[in-house]
Parts: C-alpha cells; sequence; structure tokens
C-alpha cells in the first residue's frame, strides 16, 4: 500500500484507541463535573437568598451565582497556569457582555498619555454641566474600563451627565501608586478638556467601586493635598464637587471585622481582600516588604478611626489613644506592618487627617465582607466635619453593575443622581 505504513498503526491503535477513549470519558466527567459545581453554587446561594432574607433580596441570587462563577474561573486559570493577561481578557468579556449597553448613551476613547486612557460617555440627555470621574472595580489587579462599559454606559443614561472611566494600570504588574497616578492624571484631564466635554470644572465627582472606591477616596486626600495641582505643575483646579463610594475597600489588614466575621460566606473572602491588597501595596503576595514613600508613612500608630469609631472622646488627645495600640495593633502586625499600615494612599482608612474634603455619598451592601469598612470611613469623615450620606443596601458586593436589569441598582443609583443634583444646586 504505496504511501501508508501499516505496521506504525497496527502498533499504536491501542494507544490511539485508549487515548480516544480517555478523550472521551473526560468529556462526561467534565460534563459531571460542571454540572455539580453549578448544582452546588446554585443551591448555596439559593440557601443564601432564602436564609438571609434581611440582607438579601432575591435578586440578588444572580449577582451571587455570577460571582462564584467569576472567582471559579480566576482559580481555575491560575491552577493551570494560564497568562494573566488570557485571564483578564475573559474576565473583561464575561462582565462586559453581562448586559447590553445602553443605545442612546455615545462612547468615545481618549487617551491621557502613555499609560493611560478614559472612556467618555456622553448620554443623549444631558440636565447639567457636571462630570463624574468614574474608577471601576476589580480588586486592583483585574477587570477593566471595558469591563464596566455597557454598565457605566447606563449610569450616564439615568444620572443625565458626562462620565469618564478611568482605564488605569493594574497590579500586581503595576503596583501602587500607578492605579492611582493614572486617576489622578486622568482627573486633570478632565479639567483640561472641560471646555470640549462641555462641563463646569467646579461640578467634577469622583466615584468607584469596590477598589475604585478605595482609588477614589485616596484620588480625594491626593487632590486636597495638592490643592488640585498636576503632579507636575503648579496649576490649582476647583476642589471636588463630592466623593461616591460604592461598597469600598478601604483597609486590606484585618480579617477580624464584624461585616467580615458576619458575611464569610459571600464575596470577597478576606483570603481575597488580603491577596489583591497585597499585590496592590507591595506587587506580590509578601505584604512584609516595605512600600510607598516614608515620609507618607505613619509607622507604629493606631489609625485615628479605631477610637472614633469606638466612641471615644472628640478631645482626646491621639497618643493617649495609642495607649491600647499593643491590645489592637499586635495581632495585626503579621498581617499588615506598620509601613504598608500607616499609607493612607493605599488604605485611605488609614488616613490621620481627613479634614476639608468634598461631600460624600457612600453605599455599602448588608451581606458584604466589605460593609465595615464604608461605615468607618462615613464615621471618620463625619468625626473631621465632613458631608456624609451613609446608606447601607439590601444586597451583595457588586450589586451595582448591571443597571440594565436590576432594579435595586437603579433604585440605588437614582439615590446617587439626587445627591448630586442637591450639590450641583448649590454651585
Amino acid at each position: 500500500m504505496t504511501g501508508w505504513n501499516v505496521g506504525w498503526y497496527l502498533q499504536r491503535l491501542p494507544v490511539m484507541g485508549l487515548l480516544c477513549y480517555t478523550c472521551y470519558a473526560w468529556r462526561y466527567i467534565l460534563s459531571i463535573a460542571t454540572a455539580t459545581s453549578i448544582l452546588y453554587l446554585t443551591s448555596k446561594n439559593l440557601m443564601a437568598i432564602l436564609t438571609d432574607t434581611e440582607k438579601l433580596p432575591r435578586s440578588a441570587f444572580l449577582t451571587l451565582m455570577f460571582l462564584d462563577i467569576w472567582v471559579g474561573l480566576g482559580t481555575i486559570f491560575d491552577m493551570l497556569s494560564i497568562d494573566q493577561c488570557y485571564t483578564r481578557a475573559i474576565l473583561d468579556t464575561i462582565l462586559a457582555r453581562s448586559c447590553k449597553p445602553c443605545p442612546t448613551t455615545n462612547l468615545k476613547i481618549e487617551k491621557v498619555n502613555e499609560d493611560c486612557q478614559v472612556y467618555v460617555y456622553k448620554p443623549a440627555k444631558i440636565s447639567n454641566k457636571g462630570c463624574l470621574l468614574y474608577i471601576h472595580g476589580g480588586g486592583f489587579c483585574y477587570l477593566s474600563a471595558y469591563s464596566f462599559s455597557s454598565s457605566i454606559s447606563w449610569m450616564a443614561h439615568y444620572l443625565e451627565m458626562v462620565i469618564v472611566s478611568v482605564e488605569y494600570r493594574l497590579a500586581p504588574e503595576h503596583p501602587f501608586p500607578a492605579a492611582l497616578t493614572d486617576c489622578y492624571n486622568s482627573l486633570q484631564w478632565v479639567y483640561d478638556t472641560a471646555e470640549s466635554l462641555s462641563i463646569d470644572t467646579s461640578q467634577v465627582f469622583v466615584s468607584g467601586d469596590s477598589a475604585g472606591g478605595n482609588l477614589s477616596a485616596a484620588l480625594c486626600l491626593l487632590h486636597k493635598e495638592r490643592n488640585g495641582a498636576p503632579l507636575t505643575g503648579e496649576k490649582t483646579n476647583p476642589p471636588l464637587a463630592g466623593q461616591i463610594l460604592i461598597y469600598p475597600m478601604l483597609q486590606g489588614f484585618t480579617s477580624q471585622s464584624p461585616s467580615r466575621l458576619d458575611n464569610s460566606a459571600y464575596f470577597p473572602r478576606p483570603d481575597q481582600t488580603a491577596s489583591v491588597s497585597s499585590m496592590y501595596a507591595v506587587g506580590t503576595h509578601q505584604v512584609e516588604k516595605l512600600v510607598g514613600d516614608p515620609e507618607k508613612m505613619v509607622a507604629g500608630k493606631i489609625p485615628k478611626f479605631w477610637w472614633v469609631v469606638n466612641g471615644a472622646d472628640k478631645d482626646l488627645e491621639v497618643e493617649e489613644a495609642v495607649l491600647d495600640e499593643c491590645r489592637i495593633l499586635e495581632p495585626m502586625k503579621g498581617a499588615s506592618p506598620a509601613k504598608i499600615f500607616g499609607n493612607s494612599y493605599i488604605f485611605p482608612l488609614h488616613a490621620t487627617d481627613l479634614s476639608k474634603l468634598p461631600p460624600a455619598y457612600i453605599v455599602v451592601a448588608k451581606a458584604d465582607p466589605l460593609r465595615d469598612d464604608g461605615e468607618w470611613y462615613a464615621t471618620y469623615l463625619k468625626y473631621f466635619g465632613n458631608e456624609v450620606d451613609f446608606v447601607v443596601a439590601k444586597n451583595c458586593h457588586g450589586f451595582m453593575t448591571n443597571y440594565a436589569k436590576s432594579t435595586h441598582a437603579v433604585e440605588e443609583l437614582m439615590k446617587i443622581k439626587d445627591f448630586i443634583n442637591q450639590i450641583i444646586k448649590v454651585k
């Protein structure tokens, strides 16, 4: 038989057959495993909805399922050593396509500099001269402005204002302060292009969810310290009109807060927040490395929020409050060394001065391990004389990402719209 080596095939036929059988069997094994996983997640999340009726609406089921599958995919990709860029691309696409973009909102992508670009959203109806600088979540390491593009198009539609969404650099390749630098430069871009955006520079708000809430709060601190001046210039800009923090992650050193203990079964779990926090802070999982500018650190001191939220008298000296340092700080040192612990730009809840910041609107979810972060920060901001609206929504982390389908998300968004409009009317 010309062109055929029959012996080669006959010798290898058993092996080929075994391989074919194995591949065929694996299809069944994978199918069964997938079905079992989905059944488990479905039952787990249904039980959560049925048992935690005070924390979760029935509509939260889809959000919980989405988060579980999203985290599960990320874990599998890590186990298979799939390149980070592919993992991110897949997770980005899943979120971006979870809902259709608003058909009446115009999107344009603009370049800020070599490191950063922004997505500019202009809805068909614009009712004010304000602008919202939005910073997406994703644990500092995942997701993108593209991931949130459909969601933000609906946000612009409902808020009836221009929104600029930041595509900042991600950790661990680009640890602190890369993301904050990109966000601050994007804010300067908004000021510089205000005329073409048809906005008023005195009506610029910042907002973000989860890790984006952290960056939004840090951005306000940096803007105040620099009086709105660019990182490489002296030109000043108006104060920010307001900050809107959506279930923000504002500290990364403790897993023992009441909300983390009460909601440990929900996303994000303490080990997840600790991991992404350390990757953001130092670029690795090893948080014991030193980070940032030592002059911005408050080594060996307890952040004031500890004694503020515990009802300490406002006139109490910081030194007196630090008497309890050993009791509170020692258990945390393993996960959060002092030089990270005291950096207010990495974790705004560690700041020692939150005075003269823009009015804040903070929304947290009842079934969210990060709930206390937002509540403590709201208390801390009020302590320093800032205006604060604090809202606890009956829902879970991540519920404000699908305004096209979630009535609960839209309801909370309309409250944010009222907050923005009240400030703009005064101005």
